[in-house]
């Protein structure tokens, strides 16, 4: 057999490859081959959302390459990949470096790497153990990436202690001075796994916080500072830790000890793809608090750790959940002590959004001339990226978080107030941008305003209230609490906007967001697509029936799904659960003797007792489309019925809900609906409280699984269906 293979520009350097595989995944490996065999790349996604699994989602998922994707390569770089599996990171790695070099034990995984990346012809892949591979290879690499490798060295090392023994072998194959490692791993106390999340790896709860004492030697990730120990062991004097959000397999956030987060960026936590969860406490809260005390840095779920020289990025966010013309990075740089803001195209077709920043400023630097508001300066260089220096000042969002959540509502409405004034200056002139929202507004020490970020700026009018409505609508949606903190009427008597205005609001910003992301499906939907549970036990404790559950394997949980399906017609079977302080559960529930009628009519009646604290409905055993009618409490009727919903589907433009998933679902909470229905000194979810009799109206229609797979109707077939 020859030493080497080639399958189109990559090569296969088998002569260190021991003739088997010790290291499968089983027939699923065999299934990813099939895949990128018989598609291009970009044809992923599609069969990621045709087959609706974990493994497909996780090898194939353009998400996997953010991880190295912010890195500011110049195009020259040599570099080595160890542990290079399927190939997830190395596509993203070899289109911005000269010369990539993989290792990877298995042969059938590199098959799948080498068939991902064919077209490409900068890779090289050596098939084997690294310790026979590891004296072949040269000491001049710019970079070399671990990605989820290094919690696995105790596995395949035979040494007393075999992270620093490994470490110490890797590090002289790194350019001498200028060479980095860079070092992907989960956090041992990542604050997802306190907050019921199971250990990744040995899928066991708190397994990583007790330090590993039921999973053997197979496996160990690290808190911040026993890595810092073992870098330091090692003799590395220099490096820097970055931190991936919400964590290294899937982000969307890098940030850094030079920039890290506010609380307020931290609310995209659920994101248990692989297997259900517990939740134990609200996540973002609990990091609003951590970042505040400035303790991110040892609770963040994944640390990306840089062995070597600092880079020059200190943030970046990605925006490559959106339709293609606008999947752009967004880069905080530090060169000679100063901080610019870069904003390049992801993919080609994106470059034309990213050039319109230029005249998006010059608009709008016209409409606000001699007034309160001033807006940041951009430019667009020589590669076509457009940078802003970086603006002084506090985010809006944060000095109205202040007030509003210490009680000054003087000093709140003072500061929406000089927004309005500011943000609908001249709002006649036709140049407007619809996202200047709170958080895109910087207020230096005098109380000056500055717009940082424009990309959705349009050359129309825009009328102040509309902009005011936007950005409170946008504030509202990233923290429910904050709308609870201000009075009823409050935002009427002051600014004259009502809860209908609120409503459209609503109804804008769902618009908006369906023209950003074209139809796609944003990745944290994809749990409720996988069929993964997450759970809110009453205390914890081992006979909570929920936890029981969570115990069962896919293939149990997957039966136990069919046993339900066949107990009542999917299409046509409306299930209602009660939840009475312990969560919902089948025990509580019961399916409704009413049927659809005629073009999927359904007027649900439901008479729920008094201790009942939410209110749940499955329209079906199926994925969906519902389009909400009439809802009544004891006969009076409840405003806005999707203001006081939460469902599991997505809430369209024109009104109806697109349920992708098998288990859809719409929830109310009863407190909540009594306000809505004017009924006044009502209580709901205590013992003695008042039985409520609630009727629900609404449409609802099938969905083929097909078309739940590509999401493409528009809202005028989605009414026609309906």
């Amino acid at each position: 057999m020859s030493d080497k293979e080639q399958i189109g520009g990559v090569v296969l350097d088998l002569s260190k490859y021991p003739g088997e595989d010790f290291y499968c995944d089983g027939s699923v490996e065999d299934e990813i081959l099939k895949i990128v065999k018989e598609n291009a790349p970009e044809d992923y996604a599609a069969e990621i959302l045709k087959r609706k699994d974990w493994p497909t989602l996780y090898h194939l998922s353009g998400f996997r390459g953010n991880i190295a994707g912010w890195i500011p390569f110049d195009g020259t770089e040599k570099v080595l990949e160890i542990g290079a599996g399927p190939g997830a990171v190395t596509g993203t790695i070899a289109s911005k470096v000269s010369r990539v070099d993989c290792v990877d034990l298995s042969k059938k995984r590199s098959l799948i790497n080498a068939y991902r990346n064919r077209g490409r012809d900068n890779v090289t892949i050596h098939v084997g153990n690294f310790a026979d591979i590891e004296p072949t290879l040269p000491d001049d690499y710019d970079y070399i990436f671990l990605i989820g490798v290094f919690e696995y060295f105790s596995h395949y090392i035979d040494a007393e202690d075999p992270f620093r023994a490994e470490l110490k072998k890797i590090l002289p194959h790194a350019k001498k001075s200028t060479g980095r490692i860079v070092i992907a791993i989960e956090n041992r106390l990542g604050l997802k796994y306190f907050a019921g999340a199971r250990e990744d790896h040995t899928g066991k709860f708190f397994d990583g916080i007790e330090n590993y004492e039921s999973a053997g030697a197979d496996v160990h990730t690290f808190s911040k500072p026993a890595l810092e120990k073992i870098f330091k062991d090692c003799g590395a004097s220099e490096y820097s830790f970055y931190y991936p959000y919400p964590d290294y397999k899937f982000p969307t956030a890098i940030y850094s000890d030079r920039r890290l987060p506010r609380g307020a960026e931290l609310s995209d936590n659920i994101r248990n793809f692989d297997r259900s969860r517990l939740l134990l406490f609200n996540e973002k809260l609990a990091y609003d608090g951590l970042a505040e005390d400035g303790l991110y840095p040892l609770f963040s779920n994944s640390f990306e750790a840089v062995i070597g020289p600092a880079l020059p990025v200190t943030y970046a966010r990605f925006s490559n959940d959106r339709e293609q013309k606008y999947r752009i990075l967004t880069e905080f740089r530090e060169e000679n002590g100063q901080v610019r803001v870069v904003k390049k195209a992801l993919v080609p077709e994106a470059k034309e959004h990213v050039e319109h920043l230029v005249t998006a400023f010059e608009e709008l630097k016209a409409r606000f001339s001699g007034t309160p508001l001033s807006v940041c300066p951009c430019r667009k260089e020589a590669d076509g990226e457009v940078s802003f220096d970086r603006a002084e000042g506090i985010p809006l969002e944060e000095l109205l978080d202040r007030k509003l959540f210490t009680g000054d509502l003087a000093g709140f409405n003072g500061l929406i107030r000089a927004y309005a004034e500011a943000a609908g200056a001249n709002d006649s002139y036709p140049a407007s941008d619809p996202d200047m929202t709170f958080a895109n507004i910087l207020v230096d020490q005098d109380g000056s305003m500055c717009a940082i970020d424009y990309e959705w700026e349009e050359a129309r009018p825009m009328a102040a209230k509309d902009l005011l409505v936007r950005a409170l609508t946008v504030y509202f949606a990233e923290n429910p609490k904050r709308e609870s903190k201000i009075p009823e009427a409050f935002l009427k008597d002051h600014f004259g906007i009502t809860d209908e205005d609120l409503e459209a609001g609503r109804a804008a910003e769902k618009a908006f967001q369906a023209k950003v992301t074209g139809g796609s499906i944003p990745l944290s939907s994809f749990r409720a697509m996988l069929g993964m549970d997450v759970i809110v036990p009453k205390e914890i404790q081992a006979q909570n029936p929920g936890i029981e559950k969570e115990t069962l394997s896919k293939e149990e949980f997957r039966a136990k799904k069919e046993e339900k399906k066949r107990k009542a017609d999917s299409i046509s079977s409306v299930q209602i659960y009660f939840d009475r302080g312990d969560g919902y559960s089948e025990q509580d529930s019961y399916f409704a003797p009413e049927m659809y009628g005629d073009e999927g009519r359904m007027s649900l009646t439901v008479r729920v007792p008094g201790d009942v604290r939410n209110l749940r409905v499955d329209p079906a055993l199926c994925p969906c489309f519902v389009l909400p009618e009439k809802m009544t409490v004891d006969g009076r009727t409840v405003h806005a019925v999707r203001k006081a919903m939460r469902c599991s589907g997505t809430e369209n433009p024109d009104g109806s809900i697109t349920f992708t998933t098998n288990d859809p679902w719409m929830e109310w909470r009863m407190d909540k609906l009594l306000r809505q229905a004017g009924i006044r000194g009502g209580r709901a979810g205590e013992s003695g409280a008042e039985e409520r009799t609630v009727t629900l109206s609404y449409q609802m229609c099938g969905m083929p699984s097909t078309m739940a797979a590509r999401m493409s109707l528009d809202g005028a077939k989605r009414r026609n269906l309906l």
